[in-house]
């Protein structure tokens, strides 16, 4: 069990790498109007942008944490008229409004209850930080240990969790769930849901109108991370790896997760009709970890996973199982193809991109069919430095596109002290080709301690952005956003 710090006078973060520099804190709940813009912001961009991630309120109960598990904070910038203005706010969860009311904090390690203070035994201890999410006129910040929370899309104030009408009976949520381009509906699948360890895993589908179509579940060989999946038209997959969970562990005040490298990664592939009834396990033949997927398609009885994939543990945040000092691998884009007509438990690696990369997207109104085009963060040393490590491992130095019709690649280049985050795609008209669309994406300025927000041309990210919305302050890394237009939100329509 870890010593409890008791903190010296006042707030003092730790001189850590997820507590200080770029990754300080910022805990800004802000209302900035009409933000500097250099360049034009697109007429089709009347909407608000979203973006969640973890930004701790106080520091750490036992002096050390991992970037993961902060408060989540919400960033909304509105875009009108050519204007933009900016809304954070935390997310209020119940363990924020508990430690704002004892001005310390009172949850220990990631996801470990045992190491909570006393006083809020059994309260809940969700973050709520990972994942915006707009969908059926609803926002939700999402994190995968906890249920949905829905805020106000205009306010950001908290409404509260949700359990979609009583039907979800679990006590966790997938951060990344799947909207079927054709149906509408949310696909999505929650682990570690039962119990704080379990091998059982959920599968949902919801309505727009947040009705629960369907719940099923099976049963996997371990209980381990699952952060992400895949789901084409007619399957569902897992990419399952042993980062392993380990109720002892968590009883000893240690973390939830450790690579073990005794287990193998393994692949659940699901028919998207028969249920799982029609389950099928297959085996990778090279210990590997998914860290976030792109994209899922058939080309007749052939099944393509796109996703990244590390051949290592991500040791920046849970550590190796036997070994001390584990070297951290970068995640590569994959193609794993199954010939689902065949018995064999055998699949087809085609890689995809040349430098580390990952957070991909793709026009989301073709997701679940061949994506001729994806963006993702990438390390391309050809354009500038790598940046210092950060509390997650080296920071991408650019924005990447890759056309999967003729291989080719093209970035955007922020310059030699910025790092980029995830972008958010957005079509340039409602029959735009597919890839036709705006990235927008928050960039760090890590020498001015700002950040700025781009919007760039998907077709010509090497043309730099088309607008740049200057923010006065730092905002801390976040992990993945969204977009919701004007007309969805009670606004003025906006124009193509």
């Amino acid at each position: 069990m870890d010593t409890i710090v008791a903190p010296a006078t006042g707030v003092q973060f730790p001189e850590s790498i997820a507590f200080s520099g770029f990754f300080k804190p910022v805990r800004i709940e802000a209302d900035v109007y009409d933000l500097e813009v250099e360049g034009e912001i697109p007429p089709r961009l009347t909407g608000a942008f979203y973006r969640l991630g973890a930004d701790a309120q106080y520091p750490p109960r036992l002096g050390r944490d991992i970037y993961l598990n902060g408060d989540g904070m919400m960033t909304m910038v509105r875009m009108e008229n050519g204007h933009a203005d900016l809304k954070t706010r935390f997310v209020r969860t119940e363990r924020f409004k508990a430690e704002r009311a004892a001005r310390r904090s009172l949850f220990g390690v990631y996801r470990n209850p045992f190491t909570d203070d006393p006083s809020v035994a059994g309260k809940d201890r969700g973050t709520a930080n990972t994942t915006a999410l707009f969908y059926g006129g609803r926002l939700f910040a999402l994190k995968e240990d906890n249920r949905p929370t829905e805020l106000d899309p205009n306010t950001l104030e908290t409404i509260g969790k949700t359990d979609f009408g009583g039907k979800l009976t679990g006590r966790t949520f997938t951060a990344h769930p799947k909207i079927d381009p054709v149906t509408g509906n949310m696909i999505a699948f929650a682990y570690n849901s039962d119990a704080l360890v379990s091998n059982w895993i959920y599968l949902y589908e919801i309505s727009p109108a947040g009705e629960m179509l369907r719940e099923e579940r099976f049963e996997a060989p371990y209980s381990s991370m699952i952060h992400d999946f895949l789901v084409s038209r007619n399957y569902i997959a897992f990419t399952l790896y042993p980062m392993l969970a380990d109720l002892g562990r968590l009883k000893e005040g240690g973390p939830i997760f450790a690579w073990d490298t005794s287990q193998q990664t393994k692949i659940a592939i699901i028919p998207r009709t028969e249920g799982v009834a029609g389950l099928r396990w297959f085996t990778s033949p090279k210990l590997c970890m998914e860290t976030h997927t792109i994209n899922a398609w058939e080309d007749g009885p052939v099944l393509h996973l796109e996703h990244f994939i590390s051949n290592s543990g991500w040791y920046s945040q849970f550590p190796h199982l036997t070994d001390p000092n584990p070297r951290e691998e970068p995640p590569f884009g994959q193609r794993w193809s199954f010939d689902m007509s065949s018995a064999a438990d055998s699949f087809a690696v085609t890689p995809l991109t040349p430098h580390p990369g990952e957070m991909p997207v793709v026009d989301p109104r073709f997701l679940m069919s061949r994506c001729r085009h994806v963006f993702f963060g990438a390390i391309n040393t050809d354009l500038g430095p790598m940046l210092d490590w950060g509390p997650m491992g080296p920071p991408f130095n650019c924005l990447a596109h890759l056309d999967q019709d003729t291989g080719a690649l093209s970035y955007y280049y922020p310059g030699p002290h910025a790092s980029t985050e995830e972008p958010v795609f957005v079509p340039k008209s409602d029959d735009a080709p597919e890839g036709d669309g705006w990235l927008i994406g928050v960039i760090g300025r890590r020498d001015q301690q700002r950040s700025d927000v781009v919007i760039l041309d998907s077709m010509n990210l090497a043309a730099g952005p088309v607008a740049t919305i200057k923010l006065p302050f730092r905002l801390r890394y976040a992990f993945h956003g969204d977009w919701a237009p004007a007309a969805d939100l009670g606004w003025t329509a906006p124009t193509d």
